[in-house]
C-alpha cells in the first residue's frame, strides 16, 4: 500500500494531474482533463513512446524516426533558466545574417514546429518579444541575471492565431475548397487548432475524386502558413481572402 501511494503522488506531480478514490467503489481515477492539455499529453505520449523503443530494441534498425536539428541539445539550459528565471546568453545567426552575434535573452516559452525547437524571448536586442531557432545557436550560456514574465503572459494564447513560428499579419478567416482525398489528411491532421469543416459533399462514387469538402479557419496568412498551402498543391484552393489566393 506504501508503494501504490509513492506510485500515486509520482503520477500527479509528473503529469500534473489529480487522482481520487470513489471510497464506494474502491476505484481510483484521474479527475483532470488531459486530452486537451498539450503538454500533459506530450509527456504522456514521450513515456509511453520510452516503453516502446525499450521493447524493440531487437528491430531498433526496422523502426525510422525522423531526426531533430543539432539546437536539442540547447533545451536543457532554455529549461533550467526558465525554471529559475535567469537570463540567458547566446551566440546566434539568424539565415539573413552574415555573421553570428551575441546578446542575452529572457526566455519566455518553447515551441517545437516542423521538427525544429524555437524560444520566444525578450533580447537585449530587440524592443519586442522575438522567436529564435535553437539550431541556429552556437553557445547558450546562463547569466547571475534574473528576469520576469508578466503575469498575464499566456504562450498558448500568444501562439493561437499563427499557423507556425511566424507572426508578421494579422487572423483571418480562412476558407479552403479540397478533393474527398486531401480532405481525409485535413480531418486526421489539421492545419489549425480553429478549423472546422463546413461543407462536406462526397463522391458520387468510389475513386471518382469527384466530392470535395471546405474547411474554415481563423489564422494569420503567414510566409509558413502560405509554404505549407502551396506543398498540397491543386488539391487545396483558397476560396477567401481572395488576396490569398
Amino acid at each position: 500500500e506504501r508503494t501504490f501511494h509513492r506510485d500515486l503522488r509520482a503520477i500527479e506531480s509528473i503529469f500534473d494531474v489529480e487522482v481520487r478514490c470513489n471510497r464506494s467503489t474502491n476505484q481510483y481515477s484521474i479527475t483532470t482533463d488531459i486530452q486537451n492539455v498539450s503538454f500533459r499529453k506530450w509527456v504522456i505520449e514521450t513515456m509511453a513512446m520510452s516503453n516502446f523503443v525499450a521493447e524493440c530494441k531487437d528491430i531498433s534498425k526496422q523502426i525510422l524516426i525522423e531526426d531533430m536539428p543539432s539546437g536539442v541539445c540547447y533545451l536543457t539550459p532554455i529549461v533550467k533558466a526558465m525554471k529559475i528565471r535567469r537570463s540567458l546568453t547566446v551566440s546566434y545567426q539568424s539565415y539573413f545574417a552574415a555573421e553570428s552575434s551575441q546578446f542575452e535573452i529572457e526566455p519566455y516559452c518553447l515551441k517545437s514546429f516542423k521538427r525544429r525547437w524555437y524560444v520566444l524571448a525578450k533580447t537585449s536586442k530587440h524592443d519586442d518579444l522575438r522567436v529564435l531557432a535553437l539550431d541556429r545557436m552556437a553557445n547558450v550560456e546562463m547569466t547571475d541575471c534574473p528576469y520576469s514574465i508578466p503575469r498575464n503572459f499566456d504562450a498558448e494564447k500568444y501562439f493561437r492565431d499563427y499557423y507556425g513560428v511566424i507572426m508578421n499579419e494579422k487572423p483571418e478567416k480562412v476558407r479552403l475548397w479540397t478533393t474527398s482525398f486531401r480532405a481525409n489528411y485535413l480531418r486526421s491532421l489539421p492545419l489549425h487548432k480553429s478549423q472546422k469543416e463546413v461543407e462536406c459533399v462526397p463522391e458520387s462514387a468510389p475513386q471518382t475524386n469527384d466530392g470535395y469538402s471546405i474547411f474554415e479557419m481563423k489564422v494569420a496568412p503567414t510566409f509558413d502558413f502560405i509554404q505549407e498551402l502551396r506543398s498540397l498543391g491543386a488539391e487545396v484552393k483558397v476560396l477567401a481572402p481572395q488576396r490569398l489566393a
